[in-house]
């Protein structure tokens, strides 16, 4: 019995032991079978980081992946440029009014003076040699901030052929002269996916044009940080006025913000993307978000993509990566003969939805559904077709005879100067 008893005991341990050994051997196969799903989920999650760049010289494309860490950097400081006599405005110039039916957008005239010279036009010519309009922004002396559907249009053959930049073009006057663009860099989930997350661009030039117009500031932080609700403003090349030739400004209020993108109040319409939404802040402009869209039919706030913390690295990692040009940075005389060529059959970049006019404040919906559209707005009308509703000239300035159409309006949009007293109006 005793042996018996002793045999039962030894055969239990070593089942005791087995049964240990496999769940132990389990379990760490469970373990790792999880860290390795992690790892490969991340590894999607961060694909959106990854850099696809377009070398338009040589037509060839290259994805670059990019392993780093979050930067504590938040800011970007402001240049202003180095033209002689340079004008700057008086910060309340960007603080002119909130919206007034039907339309409060203001044009600015004095486009070679800061910030509006680091405000670009764009012509775009697509793969498939459609031509259509943008806006972009300075970042430095041969880079510009632009729309992802500014440089790679799905609809039209991927990567665009052409784009000219024309800082703080004022009707056929390029106070700057103009650049052309020689390099694409964007995130692989807008050319991939046409993400709305992630169309943004970085746009290297083939001229140091930026030394003459300056740039803007840029500012990141969390998305309830209150900068994004506070007082901004948007500036850029509207189609719907003027055949998208002179530059037009707004200001009013942010609406919300998450991780990518950015809602705000602003008026736009098409030929505005890839425009600045800025805030100013002691003196200086910060650009805080890519103007880029709005829910169809005006339902909620306009959209753009906000230069979120990555974002905000990206830019600086691209930007050292660049030789700086050999160019004339004297300046490119002015060329008006794309001008000409242009209103022929010239559409406006309308990639995810389209930039619809806004014309009126409309109120918040209770659940706002993002709804793209595919229509291309086309930009040419005769100009039999071309009507404006009329305005009443409420004051003139007495600098430059400037007309004014707006009794809140504290500034002269043309020459700067500022209505202080009653005899001015």
């Amino acid at each position: 019995m005793k042996i018996l008893f002793r045999q039962k005991l030894i055969f239990g341990v070593i089942l005791l032991t087995l049964s240990c050994s496999f769940i132990y051997a389990y379990s760490f196969l469970f373990f790792i079978n999880k860290e390795l799903s992690a790892n490969e989920n991340t590894s999607f999650l961060n694909d959106s980081s990854s850099t696809i760049g377009y070398n338009l010289l040589a037509r060839t494309e290259e994805r670059i992946d990019n392993f780093r860490t979050s930067s504590l950097q938040t800011i970007s400081p402001p240049f202003l440029g180095n033209i002689l006599n340079k004008v700057t405005f008086h910060d309340d110039t960007l603080k002119l009014s909130y919206p007034f039916p039907p339309d409060d957008r203001v044009k600015i005239n004095l486009t070679s003076s800061y910030p509006w010279s680091t405000i670009c036009k764009l012509f775009i010519t697509a793969d498939d040699d459609t031509e259509w309009i943008g806006s972009g922004a300075m970042l430095d002396e041969f880079h510009i901030l632009t729309c992802g559907h500014c440089v790679y249009t799905h609809e039209n053959g991927g990567w665009v052929k052409e784009v000219k930049v024309v800082p703080g073009m004022n009707s056929s006057y390029e106070p700057f002269g103009h650049a052309y663009a020689t390099y694409f860099r964007t995130y692989t989930q807008w050319i991939q996916d046409e993400m709305f997350q992630h169309d943004w661009a970085v746009v290297t030039l083939d001229r140091t044009i930026g030394n003459q117009t300056g740039w803007m500031g840029r500012k990141t932080a969390d998305p309830l940080d209150s900068i994004y609700t506070g007082t901004l403003h948007t500036a850029g090349y509207p189609g719907d006025l003027d055949l998208g030739l002179n530059m037009y400004y707004d200001s009013d209020v942010g609406e919300d913000a998450d991780n990518y993108n950015h809602w705000y109040w602003m008026d736009s319409a098409p030929g505005q993307s890839g425009g600045p939404v800025w805030e100013e802040s002691g003196g200086n402009y910060y650009i805080l978000t890519i103007n880029a869209y709005e829910y169809e039919n005006g339902t909620y706030a306009n959209m753009g993509t906000r230069l979120n913390q990555d974002k905000f690295d990206q830019i600086n990692i691209w930007l050292e990566e660049d030789t700086p040009p050999d160019d004339n940075s004297n300046g490119t005389p002015p060329d008006n003969s794309f001008l000409i060529s242009t209103f022929i059959a010239v559409g406006v970049i309308a990639a995810v939805s389209g930039l619809v006019i806004v014309s009126v404040r409309r109120s918040k919906p209770e659940l706002p559904t993002f709804e793209p559209s595919q229509e291309d707005i086309p930009l040419y009308r005769e100009e039999s077709e071309l009507s404006e509703e009329p305005q009443e000239v409420v004051k003139i300035c007495p600098v430059c005879g400037q007309k004014i159409m707006r009794d809140s309006q504290r500034f002269c949009t043309s020459c700067g100067y500022e209505f202080i007293n009653t005899s001015d109006f």
